[in-house]
């Protein structure tokens, strides 16, 4: 996570848009879920920036700084060096500091939003998954003939082929297996979009307002069944925790899905 360097708070692409240029690559071990070595990096990459190299395996130095969201979280994260925050500092020409979330770092866990204790989510502020259907999209841009929205776009962790459109608001419980190891996946929330579908990830700005306005014309919280909502938002997608990340041995071995996995529904919103 990007933060203030004055005070830790939470640096997101509706303050920096620039940041949706920034290419982060991980170890091709990591993504296999096989042993990373020591010396492994995260490489981070943007515009008219040399590749910035951080350390990818967890460290107990570094500074803890407290890291929030006003109203939303506030939890530790572990500055990631001079280096890392000149990068930023000078990509975004702003004073800012790179952190890493630390679990053993933490006076409390925080909590996946309406989600049941023990799932972490760091530095989300919302739930751990973001799952979206490609229909999903379909229905959205069905609205935008001339120039349909790429599902960049709306960030979804993980995308889903098959179901029809807006069918994951009502999933509650799924597994996906992958090379005989299945995951278990429970409901945690709708998500309400915030202004980043309306930022252009290949020329990132603040200035438009869609997809948000015209979406909140037929997925707003009264038309998905929401009977209060803090904030009127649109809707799209649906946050999920998973099993596997409650507490486990610290040797337990790292869980992996991959593209073209099956997702297998269990249990469906009754009505």
């Amino acid at each position: 996570m990007v933060v203030k360097a004055e005070n830790g708070r939470t640096i997101t692409m509706t303050r920096a848009p620039k940041l949706a240029l920034v290419q982060p690559s991980l170890p091709a071990a990591a993504l296999r879920g096989e042993l990373v070595p020591a010396n492994a990096t995260l490489e981070i990459n943007a515009p008219g920036m040399k590749a910035l190299k951080v350390p990818f395996q967890r460290s107990s130095q570094g500074n803890i700084v407290d890291v929030g969201m006003p109203t939303i979280f506030d939890v530790q994260g572990v500055d990631q060096g001079p280096e890392a925050a000149e990068w930023f500092t000078r990509y975004l020409d702003m004073p800012v500091r790179l952190v890493r979330f630390d679990p053993s770092k933490q006076t409390e866990k925080r909590q996946a939003e309406q989600a049941p204790d023990g799932f972490v989510t760091g530095f989300q502020n919302t739930g751990q998954f973001l799952f979206v259907s490609e229909a999903s999209l379909d229905k959205v841009n069905s609205y935008f003939p001339k120039a349909p929205f790429p599902m960049n776009r709306f960030r979804p962790n993980i995308v889903v082929r098959g179901p029809p459109s807006f069918e994951e608001d009502k999933w509650r419980q799924f597994t996906i297996k992958h090379m005989g190891t299945q995951l278990n996946f429970s409901y945690a929330m709708l998500r309400g979009i915030c202004k980043v579908p309306t930022i252009n990830m290949d020329k990132p700005d603040l200035d438009n307002v869609e997809p948000n306005k015209t979406m909140f014309s037929f997925r707003s919280g009264p038309h998905v069944g929401l009977e209060y909502e803090k904030l009127k938002k649109a809707y799209f997608g649906s946050y999920f925790v998973c099993d596997s990340t409650l507490s486990k041995p610290s040797n337990s071995k790292v869980q992996v899905i991959a593209v073209g996995d099956n997702l297998n529904v269990i249990t469906m919103k009754q009505g």
